[in-house]
C-alpha cells in the first residue's frame, strides 16, 4: 500500500494534507469530498462517518490513492 508523508494520528487533517503538498481540492477529492467541505473538516467541523472511515483506512495504509480513485 502507499506510504504517507507524516505519521497519522499525531497531526490534524490540514497538517497531514500540507505535508503531502496537496491542495484541498486534490486531497479531498480522493474521499469524494468537495474542496469547500474539506476546508470545513480541516477547521473542526465534524466529518461524516463514511468519510471518517475512508480517512482512517487511508491514514492507516489500508487504502491507497489507487483504491480511492478507481
Amino acid at each position: 500500500m502507499g506510504t504517507h508523508a507524516a505519521p497519522p494520528g499525531q497531526i490534524g487533517l490540514r497538517q497531514f494534507r500540507i505535508s503531502k503538498r496537496e491542495s484541498q481540492a486534490t486531497f479531498w477529492a480522493r474521499f469524494g469530498v468537495t474542496q469547500s467541505s474539506g476546508s470545513r473538516f480541516e477547521t473542526g467541523l465534524g466529518v461524516p462517518p463514511p468519510v471518517a472511515i475512508l480517512i482512517r483506512l487511508y491514514l492507516n495504509g489500508k487504502l491507497n490513492d489507487g483504491d480511492l480513485l478507481d
